[in-house]
């Protein structure tokens, strides 16, 4: 099924820009698990703080990236059509 209007491309955008973030999330997570370990007792570390601040700051890029995201499947569309 082809979308054919702007909030079917905004939602599939949307969709594919989480994924994006949960693929961050997850990494983030996995290098945290690799470096501080499962069971880390102590207080939190300067690397728990770098990794929420990435994180906060990831979430502002997840606007843009929606909207690219958005304009590759619009232009993909036109040049689909065209042909």
């Amino acid at each position: 099924m082809r979308p054919t209007s702007a909030q079917s491309f905004t939602s599939r955008s949307w969709v594919i820009t989480l994924l994006i973030g949960v693929v961050f999330v997850s990494l983030e997570y996995a290098l945290w698990a690799e470096i501080e370990g499962h069971d880390a007792s102590d207080s939190h570390s300067w690397f728990d703080l770098a990794l929420l601040l990435s994180g906060y700051l990831f979430m502002f890029c997840l606007k843009p990236i929606q909207k690219a995201v958005q304009r590759k499947l619009w232009q993909q569309f036109v040049r689909k059509k065209a042909l």
